[in-house]
């Protein structure tokens, strides 16, 4: 029932913020970083998190959710603003730093990064609120780093929720899961955003306040679910389920210190902009992309389910490795030519 009435309420969303974002000087020109033709509304994120807060009322959500989604309004307002007069980057960080101290100040914090075979349960002990906030800003920036093309953030987003849901149905702990089908709902909102995204029926953007918000959502949701005392999912497993967001922004990141380049300045080096510069399509990028990193969260899980933690550990190292050094490869081809 829920799902059906959301459907309706995404859609008056859509249109109030496409009414007024033109007013509000929330749409996004074409510029030489922009692929896009014509002003598009940066209302995607606005959409989603209105939809969601909405249907946060009809469910009995544990703490740490209700923390997460409020703690977002402020993420999403700011945002926002942001979107409409180019704060920058320095604006942008220290009102992820704030919103990621609110949430630890709730008691959500990394605490332990599991047990990994002769190793039991490694406690971060005074390192904690530290390594959380390294973790979400990370991740979060990742998502907003590789929003590049149509659909590609939101449906990186999606997978992530969706892994998580899976991995907690699978070994049982959904029945102590009180938010699941909350989540569900999520994953339908940003369904619907994804549809209005890649098609050009009433197109809109995420914005960065969408695409901050969702990577600000998963990466607390990765936490609530790992680190929650019913753990619903192995905390080695969450990276699993952002493994392209991760690798990207590490393979980015890297290949801007050796060029000797400011690590959080915008370019075009992201895996999309590369398989765009050499030649193909973008309902091609977005497809590779997408199933590449299903394949990614996919090998993670089943070595995980199958060897233990600490091989997940492994396989995830020699993966990432393999992925920074194919995009250096990359790269360099496209310099060549």
């Amino acid at each position: 029932m829920y799902i059906f009435f959301s459907f309706i309420t995404f859609l008056i969303f859509l249109l109030v913020y496409r009414l007024i974002s033109f007013k509000l000087k929330l749409v996004d020109i074409p510029d030489h970083r922009k692929i896009h033709k014509g002003k598009i509304p940066l209302i995607g994120g606005l959409i989603i998190y209105s939809n969601i807060l909405l249907y946060s009322f009809f469910f009995e959500n544990a703490y740490h959710i209700n923390i997460i989604l409020f703690t977002s309004s402020i993420l999403i307002i700011l945002g926002a603003l942001d979107d409409s007069i180019e704060l920058g980057v320095t604006f942008r960080l220290i009102t992820q730093l704030m919103c990621c101290l609110i949430v630890i100040g709730s008691g959500l914090v990394i605490k332990n990064l599991g047990d990994y075979m002769y190793f039991p349960n490694i406690e971060i002990g005074i390192l904690s609120v530290v390594f959380t906030v390294f973790c979400v800003m990370g991740l979060t920036n990742s998502f907003n780093f590789i929003d590049g093309i149509d659909g590609l953030c939101a449906s990186l987003s999606l997978i992530a929720i969706i892994t998580i849901l899976l991995l907690s149905f699978s070994n049982g702990s959904y029945v102590n899961f009180k938010d699941f089908n909350f989540i569900v709902l999520i994953c339908v909102s940003i369904s619907l955003f994804i549809f209005f995204n890649i098609t050009n029926f009433s197109k809109v953007f995420l914005g960065d306040s969408g695409s901050i918000l969702l990577g600000f959502f998963v990466s607390w949701l990765l936490i609530y679910t790992s680190q929650n005392e019913y753990e619903f999912i192995h905390p080695i497993l969450t990276i699993w389920c952002v493994t392209l967001p991760t690798f990207d922004i590490i393979s980015v990141i890297t290949r801007r210190l050796v060029r000797g380049a400011n690590p959080f300045k915008p370019d075009r080096t992201h895996v999309h902009h590369i398989l765009l510069k050499l030649g193909f399509s973008h309902n091609f990028t977005l497809t590779v992309i997408l199933i590449l990193s299903i394949i990614l969260n996919l090998i993670g899980c089943v070595i995980f389910y199958i060897f233990g933690p600490a091989p997940s550990v492994l396989t995830f190292i020699l993966l990432l490795s393999i992925y920074v050094l194919f995009m250096f490869y990359l790269s360099n081809i496209i310099k060549s030519n």
